[in-house]
Formats: structure tokens, C-alpha cells, sequence
């Protein structure tokens, strides 16, 4: 099969990391612009820019975890989400208040926009979930090489990025974890050391073993006026690996949890990895 058949047979797959990072994220979060929740705030936080009503934010989610298991298609969740959004009132355009500025803005619910909601959170769960097998599979391929669908269509910066393959742990992972930017369909694969040495992808193109240089560009976020740097080439809102964002996530409940527990019964936890 090629490399193309086979990234499809491994989405057909249900990867239980990207069914728990739908899950774990359910904590609804109601928001007026897509700035609201930034970044790994995505591990533990659902929201749907100005829906502002947290029962349908529900039932969107439960929809997509639904899909991710294997249980509705993407055709399916969004015949169901139009005809939830129509009985509520809220398929077309609407009016909202924005609690920040005041002001009357609107927001539109239509194909377009259901499309993107699913893509979007159904391939950051994809992604959570590749990043914690290319970790598991570390020892046998510790490689991680970037891979564009290198048409007339992925963005000149993504491009420069195709067959770039770093060491798994490198630091560029960090912020360069597909999805990269709206509607993105960059991806990634692992390497065995084999193949790395050979020095070629499968296709018989030349791997490019070094990380760019680091460089970033200024981006106010128009919600708080925080002045923040953002990868070049990244769109503002994507710039971190979803999958660290959920091991940080669990890991501060986890941490939570312990304070709140006698001393004794705390150290035993973590003794035992719980």
C-alpha cells in the first residue's frame, strides 16, 4: 500500500488517546471569539465560538466523541447537529451579546461552519492521539518525520517543513505538531533508525535532518491585548502538541487531587505512578 493508504487505514483506527482527549476536554466553556480559549486550554476546555448555550455545547460534544468511536460518521453528526441547531433556533444567522465588549455581534451556523467544527476537533484528537504512540513507540522509531499532502495548496511555510525528521523529543514538536493552522492537513509519521540512515522518504525524496531556526512573528490577542510570539508560519492559536497540552492537563487534576489527600496516602500514589 502506499504511504497515503496506509495514513488512511490509520484513521479508520479508534485511537483510545483521541477518544479520551474529546472526553477529557469536556469542560464546557462558553466564548464569543476563538481567542477566548487558547492553545493547550483546548486539553480540558470545549467550546464553540458565540454559542453561547451550554446544553448544546453538550450534545455537540457527546456527537463528536460519539464519532471519534467509531459510532457516527462526519456526514452523520452533522445532519444531527443541523437539525439540533434548527429546533433550537440557532441554525442560520443570530445574534449575540459579546459579555466583553457589549456589543451585538453575530455568528452563523451553517455546512461550512459544521464542517470546520468537526474537522478541527476531530483532528486534534487524531493528532493527541498519534503524539502518544510516536512516544510509546520511541525505542523502535525515534524519529518523527512532517509530511504535507504537497499540493498547490499547503502553505509555502508548511511546505519548507515537508520531510523535515527530528529525534521524537526534539523541542520543535512542541509548537509544530500538525494541525498547524486552520484547516491544515499536514501529518506526521514515525522513523525507525533504519530508514533515517538510509536518508530518504518512502516516496525516495531527501529527509531534512535539521529544525529550522526558531523565528517568530508579534500577535496581540484582540481579547486581552497580550503582546505574544508566534511561530512563523503557525497560524495564532496553534502553536503547541495537543498531546503535551492533555499529559499537562491530567497531570495538574492529578496534582490537585493529591493536595487535597492526607500526606500518607498522597506519597503511596505517587510511589505507585497513580
Amino acid at each position: 500500500m502506499s504511504a497515503a493508504t496506509d495514513f488512511a487505514q490509520l484513521l479508520k483506527l479508534t485511537p483510545q488517546a483521541a477518544v479520551a482527549w474529546l472526553a477529557k476536554n469536556g469542560k464546557l466553556t462558553k466564548s464569543f471569539a476563538w481567542q477566548d480559549v487558547w492553545q493547550d486550554e483546548h486539553g480540558e476546555q470545549f467550546t464553540i465560538s458565540r454559542l453561547a448555550r451550554l446544553d448544546l455545547l453538550q450534545a455537540l460534544h457527546d456527537g463528536l466523541v460519539q464519532s471519534v468511536e467509531g459510532d457516527l460518521s462526519r456526514k452523520d453528526w452533522m445532519r444531527d447537529s443541523e437539525e439540533l441547531l434548527r429546533s433550537a433556533g440557532w441554525w442560520g444567522k443570530k445574534a449575540v451579546t459579546d459579555p466583553v465588549t457589549k456589543e451585538l455581534v453575530y455568528t452563523t451556523f451553517d455546512p461550512a461552519r459544521l464542517k470546520l467544527i468537526y474537522d478541527i476537533n476531530t483532528r486534534q484528537a487524531y493528532s493527541t492521539g498519534l503524539w502518544d504512540r510516536v512516544q510509546s513507540a520511541k525505542k523502535t522509531h525515534p524519529y518523527v518525520r512532517y509530511i504535507t499532502k504537497a499540493d498547490g495548496k499547503v502553505r509555502p511555510a508548511h511546505g519548507a517543513w515537508h520531510n523535515l525528521t527530528l529525534q521524537a523529543d526534539d523541542p520543535f514538536w512542541s509548537t509544530h505538531w500538525p494541525l498547524n493552522g486552520w484547516r491544515c492537513r499536514c501529518r506526521v509519521m514515525s522513523m525507525n533508525q533504519r530508514d533515517y540512515d538510509q536518508g530518504t522518504s518512502p516516496t525516495g525524496a531527501q529527509l531534512n535532518k535539521t529544525a529550522p531556526a526558531a523565528v517568530t512573528r508579534e500577535y496581540v490577542n484582540p481579547r486581552t491585548g497580550e503582546v505574544l510570539q508566534v511561530p512563523v508560519g503557525i497560524d495564532p492559536g496553534f502553536a503547541y502538541n495537543p498531546g503535551i497540552a492533555r499529559k499537562e492537563a491530567l497531570k495538574s487534576v492529578v496534582d490537585g487531587k493529591l493536595k487535597g489527600a492526607s500526606p500518607g496516602i498522597a506519597d503511596a500514589a505517587r510511589k505507585d505512578g497513580l
